[in-house]
């Protein structure tokens, strides 16, 4: 609590935002002496962020000691904000090593890291950078990534860092071929950024050999995540943030699988900072322990975003893991990339890049399971596309929701 009391008492005394909120709802500073008085505060948007953005910042920092960033917009969303230029990165690099240490990741050693995330190889599509092979997630067809797996094994590295789709799309290949990956020192595969579902999951970690972890975190830094060596729940870093996970009816969620929305209270910075901010990210609890024996708040997975739900004719909400990630397709196999469109309330369009020849059946299949999902309540298009387009970051999202969900 001690971390929540100093980041409200210098919200209140510096950032013009937090003092005109705390002066109209008759909060004072030293009231907020448990996590309880803290719900006094009223949440933070990104939309409030946009549209108060100078407010927000703190009067204690001169301009040249603040840089300017940019979330990606994957919530529709787009933000930026300011953090303090000569820490900001620091800070989130040591949590990061601080959680990867459960790999086996030592940052006081040098790490051979290959990198499939959005980073862009000045030339080409790869470069080497000091210890790091940088791979780009822009241009992975055939015949590039039976050049990437090339320049792995002769890389070696210790860890792959990527984005889950795009290591996702590499293990296809792999597999696909029936290819024999040698990576003698591979210890694990870092993926963040993205969702991880569990069937990616299990084709990385078949394609490489080696266990996969996932983080949850956003550029905001309000809240980190990540899985440990005994288990796939979320361990939520208590010394980032205060995480609370808010029901539709703004209740904590206590109930086992229960699903709610981050709101998260971020420790680092001070600039900008973050109280109570709804971070659109859905999560589903746990009230279990890790055996691992560190005393971490549990989530078991990020469910995802709040636009990565499909709309149906009657209005309702459906998650896009329940239309198609907790289903078996046997069309699944013959798909290279999948990804969903909504533009019309109760109506999906569904964009494929097909690996093999879809058929009638694969079609109908796909169609009506969907449907059937939704309850018959949404009607599906599917489109064959020769490519589907990452963000600018390099990001695949699954979902395109052009509605307003909120």
């Amino acid at each position: 609590m001690f971390q929540v009391k100093k980041l409200i008492e210098h919200a209140y005394r510096t950032v013009p935002y937090y003092t005109n909120i705390f002066n109209e709802y008759a909060i004072k500073p030293n009231q907020i002496q448990s996590f309880t008085d803290l719900k006094r505060i009223p949440y933070l948007t990104k939309k409030i962020v946009q549209d108060n953005l100078k407010d927000l910042v703190s009067t204690s920092y001169n301009r040249d000691q603040i840089s300017y960033v940019t979330t990606g917009g994957s919530t529709g969303i787009p933000m930026g904000f300011y953090r303090d230029k000569n820490s900001a990165s620091a800070i989130e690099y040591a949590f990061i090593c601080k959680q990867w240490e459960r790999t086996g990741f030592n940052a006081h050693k040098i790490n051979k890291n290959a990198i499939l995330r959005g980073n862009i190889p000045s030339k080409g599509i790869y470069e080497k950078v000091g210890n790091n092979l940088i791979l780009s997630s822009y241009q992975l067809t055939d015949g590039n990534m039976i050049i990437y797996i090339k320049l792995l094994e002769k890389f070696n590295p210790d860890f792959i860092q990527a984005y889950p789709s795009s290591i996702s799309l590499l293990s296809d290949f792999i597999l696909d071929n029936n290819l024999k990956v040698k990576l003698n020192n591979l210890k694990a595969v870092l993926c963040g950024s993205e969702n991880m579902y569990d069937f990616q999951r299990r084709k990385i970690e078949r394609a490489f050999n080696v266990r996969v972890y996932s983080w949850y975190g956003h550029t905001e830094g309000c809240c980190l995540a990540g899985e440990c060596e005994k288990s796939n729940n979320y361990h939520i870093f208590s010394e980032y943030g205060y995480t609370e996970l808010i029901n539709k009816n703004g209740e904590d969620v206590t109930e086992e699988n229960g699903i709610g929305e981050i709101v998260a209270t971020g420790f680092n910075n001070y600039v900008v900072p973050f109280i109570r901010y709804k971070t659109m990210d859905l999560a589903v609890n746990t009230n279990q322990i890790c055996s691992c024996g560190r005393n971490y708040k549990l989530i078991k997975r990020v469910q995802g975003r709040e636009q990565e739900q499909i709309i149906t004719k009657d209005k309702a909400k459906i998650a896009m893991t329940s239309i198609i990630f907790s289903q078996h397709f046997n069309a699944f196999g013959k798909i290279r990339m999948m990804q969903l469109v909504q533009n019309e309330v109760g109506k999906v369009l569904v964009k494929i890049v097909e690996k093999e020849k879809l058929n009638k059946t694969d079609l109908n299949e796909i169609s009506d399971k969907m449907k059937n999902a939704a309850y018959n309540r949404i009607d599906v298009e599917i489109k064959i596309v020769d490519n589907i387009v990452r963000t600018k970051s390099g990001k695949y999202k699954f979902l395109i929701q052009n509605l307003n969900i909120s």
